[in-house]
């Protein structure tokens, strides 16, 4: 099975940090899909050649719409309030934690400035979607919280 990881980030080498993570993870079974504004997030998402993405991962704040409005948008959504949404900010904040599980997001991830650690975290992500137990990502995890 071809597995689908989105990231919405406006900082072009955080999705280029991210890209090379999941292609460097992946051996044929994971690919990377990135954009820098969620304004094209459903016209992406409608694309039948893209695909679903089997997760999503959003930084908060970016101009134009924040992750906090691309969560609220896609849980509001009914085709795509079932997808997976990782809220992916290098915020500490305990508040921020609160307030993205409060609007539905899977779990809050602090982005990484080692690469050897994102590609952890990522390796812990598609274990989850390969075993079909992507909504426990967070349970035990000490990279989610």
């Amino acid at each position: 099975m071809q597995y689908k990881i989105l990231l919405i980030d406006d900082d072009s080498d955080d999705r280029l940090f991210f890209r090379d993570a999941v292609e460097k993870i992946s051996t044929g079974d994971v690919s990377s899909i990135t954009l820098d504004d969620g304004h094209i997030l459903v016209s992406t998402l409608a694309e039948s050649s893209t695909g679903r993405p089997n997760i999503i991962f959003t930084d908060i704040n970016m101009p134009g719409m924040s992750g906090w409005e691309v969560l609220s948008m896609l849980k509001g959504h009914d085709t795509y309030k079932k997808i997976p949404v990782v809220m992916y900010s290098t915020s500490q904040n305990a508040g921020e934690v609160t307030k993205a599980k409060e609007l539905g997001a899977l779990c809050f991830f602090n982005k990484p400035r080692d690469f050897r650690d994102l590609q952890n975290a990522l390796k812990e992500v598609v274990q989850h979607l390969q075993a079909g137990t992507i909504n426990q990502l967070c349970e035990n995890s000490t990279i989610f919280t």
